[in-house]
Formats: structure tokens, C-alpha cells, sequence
């Protein structure tokens, strides 16, 4: 990318934004984000997101631009904590410290820290990983996810086949509809076909709206870059 840069350079403006273009479209609309503090350090943490445009409709508008901004959270990247007692008990410590201390003599109780490690553990065994859905209207605006409303999604492969499943577990905050998929189960479809090497068309269903959207194939060699 940078040899293209300088020839850019030489050849004059004319093809600096011709080559430009297709360098940009050469790249999947997937990517690592590397999340930076209030002072522009990495902070250690990455985030796998998607990013794409599409359109909506509902009862007053229809095919409205939108975007999606689709974040992937593999189980294999968070899988260290389960290894033992002891790594879930160092990760909670960590993460009561950093944010809640006053907390922390009634969560790392052994009693109460053994059971919910069995629990998280379990849960992590049965599932292939996390996926979170934020969509912004026309305006920029985040849409609201009622957790009292049920979420459908509806997915059409290469070969015209269509999937779909319906979300009744509500993990949804106002801002984003997140789930996990669950090994043997319908919802493991969905995140299958998310993460597989060939584009799928998308439709969410919620609350009288419909959202449009296409997701490029996943490709484990993402572009990364750099998020505040």
C-alpha cells in the first residue's frame, strides 16, 4: 500500500484518486479496532467490528440510509479466564478493582466466585462467541432496541438460502442488540454464516421496522487500525 502511495505521488492527481479508490475497495469492510485511551495510548484492548451501510423502513419512512456497525467477539479470544479457578479469580479481581473496589470482598467470596465460575464456565463451553448490532438511522442516531419487543434476524446465503432465527432472550441494552451463539442451536446458524468467508444479505426485524444490510465474507486477515 505505501509503493502505490508514492506513486500516486509521481504520476499526478489525476491518478492519485483513481488508485486510491481501489485500494480502498480492496480491503473487507471487516477490521480490528485498536481501543485507545482519553490520551491516545492503545489501551491493550481489540474489538473484531464490521461496518456497513444499508437501508430501513417503517410505518413513516421507507428505504432510509442506515448504517451498521456489527462488532465480533470470538470465544477463543476470551477463553484464558475459564482455564481455572484461579485465572477466573485473578480476571475478576482485575475487573471488580478497575471498576467498582467497594465490591470486591462480597464478589470474591469463594463460595458465591466458585459457583458463578461453573456457571460462566459452562455457559463459554456451549458457545461459539458474541455478536453486538448497533444501527444508526439516517440521521446518525443510534435506534432503540425495546428489550420488551422480540428481534428477528434473516439471513440469505450465496447459494439462496435463507436462515433466520428469533431472539426471545433479550440481552439488548437500549443502544445495541447483542446474543450469543450457542453451540447446536438455531442462533449458531446465524453466527456461523456471520462469520464465514462469503457475503450474506441481512434483514433485523423490530418493534414495525425492518433494517437491509450486507455483510462482507469474513476474512480472518482484517485491516486494523484504531478507535477512541
Amino acid at each position: 500500500m505505501l509503493y502505490a502511495h508514492y506513486i500516486f505521488l509521481d504520476l499526478g492527481m489525476k491518478y492519485f484518486i483513481l488508485l486510491l479508490l481501489i485500494s480502498e475497495i480492496s480491503y473487507s469492510q471487516w477490521k480490528i479496532v485498536n481501543i485507545l485511551d482519553d490520551f491516545g495510548k492503545k489501551t491493550g484492548e481489540k474489538r473484531e467490528i464490521f461496518e456497513g451501510k444499508g437501508t430501513f423502513k417503517n410505518i413513516e419512512n421507507i428505504n432510509y440510509p442506515m448504517t451498521i456497525k456489527l462488532r465480533l467477539s470470538k470465544n477463543d479470544d476470551n477463553g484464558d479466564k475459564y482455564k481455572s479457578y484461579e485465572s477466573y479469580y485473578f480476571w475478576t479481581d482485575s475487573l471488580i478493582m478497575a471498576n467498582d473496589p467497594s465490591q470486591r470482598n462480597k464478589i470474591l467470596n469463594n463460595k458465591f466466585l466458585k459457583r458463578d465460575y461453573e456457571k460462566q464456565k459452562l455457559l463459554y463451553e456451549n458457545r461459539l462467541g458474541q455478536l453486538w448490532f448497533t444501527i444508526y438511522d439516517n440521521l446518525n442516531r443510534a435506534i432503540t432496541f425495546n428489550s420488551l419487543n422480540r428481534t428477528m434476524i434473516t439471513l440469505k446465503l450465496i447459494d439462496g438460502t435463507e436462515i433466520y432465527w428469533v431472539d426471545d432472550i433479550k440481552l439488548s441494552t437500549i443502544r445495541y442488540w447483542t446474543f450469543f451463539g450457542k453451540k447446536n442451536s438455531d442462533s449458531a446458524k446465524v453466527y456461523m454464516a456471520i462469520t464465514d468467508p462469503n457475503p450474506v444479505e441481512a434483514e433485523i426485524s423490530h418493534s414495525g421496522s425492518k433494517y437491509y444490510f450486507k455483510i462482507d465474507g469474513y476474512n480472518k486477515k482484517v485491516m486494523e487500525t484504531s478507535y477512541r
